[in-house]
């Protein structure tokens, strides 16, 4: 399992093999490992950056390199924590970009996020939580069309208004 938090990764790039060394050396060993970390980068545009410090890189390219690094163990699930919040709103769709294209790819995600846009484009279904509770578990064209419970309609008509 992949996990991408809020914060991005804030870890040296020019020395992007090390992070990637525990979880990589018990599939690739040694000879795969730039390799793979160079196809990683590839996957989410930032090849170029590769020899750059997290503080070179927009908060949109650090995230980016977080969801690059839990991708290193080919993990068979995906869970992204408010992975835009943190984020300025100009970087939000670089990050949205790589996950839908992970989507693309049936890569299974688990993602909290208040992208209501992406989470109605890419999701298959919407668990809708209130107070830490689960209100709503629906497919997402059930809970977007509004077949949902009052306060997933409250929130719905807050938020989608504009």
């Amino acid at each position: 399992m992949g996990m991408v938090g809020r914060g991005g990764d804030r870890q040296d790039l020019a020395d992007r093999l090390d992070p990637m060394r525990p979880t990589m050396i018990v599939n690739e060993g040694d000879h795969g490992l730039d390799r793979r970390a160079a196809e990683l980068l590839r996957q989410v545009g930032l090849l170029d950056h590769a020899k750059k410090y997290p503080a070179q890189l927009s908060g949109g390219q650090q995230q980016r390199v977080a969801i690059a690094r839990a991708l290193a163990n080919r993990p068979a699930v995906m869970l992204f924590d408010e992975p835009t919040s943190a984020l300025d709103p100009e970087m939000i769709n670089e990050v949205l970009d790589v996950m839908t294209a992970l989507a693309e790819g049936k890569t299974t995600m688990i993602v909290v996020t208040h992208e209501l846009g992406f989470a109605r484009r890419v999701g298959d279904r919407v668990v809708f939580m209130d107070a830490g509770r689960i209100v709503d578990d629906l497919p997402k064209d059930e809970f977007f069309a509004g077949n949902t419970s009052d306060r997933a309609r409250d929130f719905l008509s807050k938020v989608l208004q504009h």
